[in-house]
């Protein structure tokens, strides 16, 4: 069970009721553009248009806060403390963030259910993350 979604204990047997609170979660996709064009055109246009029609939805139902689509990971730059520069994304190491999510909902099992549609879609895995509950605004 993700830690998103576990109840806290009281000390007893009971379960505390759940408080529907409104919380933010990021979904975020990571991968390398040349990987996704490999995959052809009619599975970039299919991505496309699952993508334009997820988020429309996610709108629509007032869940979705904002999206951002982010540029090529060559045109990325990290800047360390001492204002040393160097080319690529901060984790060399793995898969440089593609595009993320802002999502906003009372009911954690909407996100997992959000986050395994994309995964299907996209054929790779999803980041989740809950927000922390001082960093959300309005």
């Amino acid at each position: 069970m993700p830690p998103w979604n576990q109840q806290p204990s009281n000390g007893t047997d009971e379960v505390p009721a759940r408080v529907e609170v409104s919380m933010r979660y990021l979904l975020m996709f990571h991968g390398f553009e040349d990987a996704q064009i490999a995959k052809g055109p009619l599975w970039l246009e299919e991505a496309m248009a699952f993508l334009l029609k997820f988020e429309d939805e996610l709108a629509l139902n007032s869940e979705l806060e904002w999206a951002e689509t982010l540029d090529d990971e060559e045109n990325s730059v990290v800047i360390g403390p001492g204002g040393e520069t160097r080319e690529g994304w901060y984790n060399e190491e793995g898969k440089p963030l593609r595009r993320l999510w802002a999502v906003r909902t009372s009911d954690p099992e909407r996100i997992e259910q959000l986050a395994g549609q994309l995964a299907g879609e996209l054929d790779t895995w999803i980041e989740v993350r809950k927000t922390l509950p001082t960093a959300m605004r309005p």
